[in-house]
């Protein structure tokens, strides 16, 4: 325990305010539910702070019922479904409305509601990802955020992943700490640990090296048009591909292979760096600093595809870049379209 049970949910106390509170809130029922957050953005309403609630509409209009017009109007509620897009946008999302909006006007105090129905396997990994990457994104920050979870509804992996991402638990009795919560690092790289099925045998492959950049730019251009992906989103696959590709040629082992293939409604591309291993430590989810080389180039990357995946060993790097493809030319299992 870490000395927060039985506080008033949602009061930090004074040397808590200068830091991140992460905790998931586990509910059953509606009132498992408002009896947490009703008085948690009540408390932020009367300390000033910047509060935002991103729920269902029927959370939000219970919510808004129970805390009144008043607090409600004070209270800034953004819609469940225009926020948890996909993992990485939303993230950015994140960074740029925390310091454009949220943290000017004091402490951020957020409630959210993630959305985990409607998605394949890989999405619902990488939205787990999400939720432990938040405790290194926003370590040091004024911030509290309570990720709500419905345990009536969930699937019980989902519900079992929330103590491993969240450093609290918080319900009517107050906070605590997670006993089972385990370092970001750690659940990161168990993200990483299965291994990536190889491409089909009728993907189409291209190596490169230096100087080569301009041919495996129109290759790529080709090959994305062939395999249906919109015009408006050739150029965005192109320049993700070819970020790659430059850091392996400029930090890499100088030269690598690139496969493209369609498969279960996606465009996949493998870009493989037979050269040295490197420690995939949250690169590319961290706002991109000056002193960290290539910081830049994944951040743009993530947020230009759908899904990034990243495998790192003794045989080299592996990327491979997810892009969703429109439904009617998307591939079968085969994973090649004709």
């Amino acid at each position: 325990m870490n000395g927060l049970q039985g506080t008033t949910p949602g009061v930090e106390t004074g040397h808590e305010r200068g830091v991140l509170l992460h905790r998931a809130l586990m509910y059953g029922s509606e009132r498992d539910f408002t009896d947490v957050a009703v008085p948690y953005l009540r408390a932020g309403v009367k300390a000033g702070d910047a509060v935002v609630v991103i729920t269902s509409a029927a959370n939000t209009a219970l919510l808004r019922g129970q805390l009144g017009t008043e607090a409600a109007d004070r209270i800034e509620f953004i819609a469940q479904a225009d926020w948890f897009r996909a993992p990485m946008q939303t993230l950015a999302d994140y960074y740029d409305r925390t310091r454009r909006d949220w943290w000017p006007r004091g402490r951020l105090r957020l409630l959210a509601e993630p959305v985990w129905t409607g998605f394949t396997p890989l999405e619902v990994r990488e939205w787990k990802r999400h939720e432990a990457i938040l405790n290194v994104a926003f370590a040091g920050t004024p911030s509290t955020i309570v990720c709500a979870y419905d345990t009536s509804t969930l699937d019980a992996h989902v519900i079992v992943d929330a103590a491993h991402t969240h450093p609290e638990l918080v319900d009517g009795h107050g906070a605590r700490a997670s006993e089972h919560f385990v370092d970001p690092a750690e659940f990161y790289a168990g993200c990483n640990a299965p291994p990536l099925e190889p491409p089909p045998a009728g993907a189409a492959r291209r190596p490169f090296a230096s100087g080569e950049l301009p041919g495996l730019r129109a290759f790529l251009t080709a090959e994305a048009i062939r395999y249906g992906l919109p015009s408006d989103r050739v150029l965005p696959f192109v320049l993700a591909v070819n970020e790659v590709a430059t850091n392996i040629i400029r930090r890499g082992g100088g030269h690598g292979v690139i496969w493209l293939w369609a498969q279960d409604g996606e465009l996949l591309c493998d870009v493989a760096d037979p050269g040295r291993p490197m420690e995939d430590r949250f690169l590319g989810y961290l706002r991109p600093r000056p002193h960290q080389p290539g910081s830049a180039a994944m951040w743009a990357v993530r947020l230009l595809c759908h899904i990034v995946e990243i495998r790192s060993g003794e045989h080299g790097v592996l990327v491979r870049m997810h892009l969703k493809l429109p439904r009617a030319l998307g591939a079968g299992a085969d994973g090649v379209r004709g």
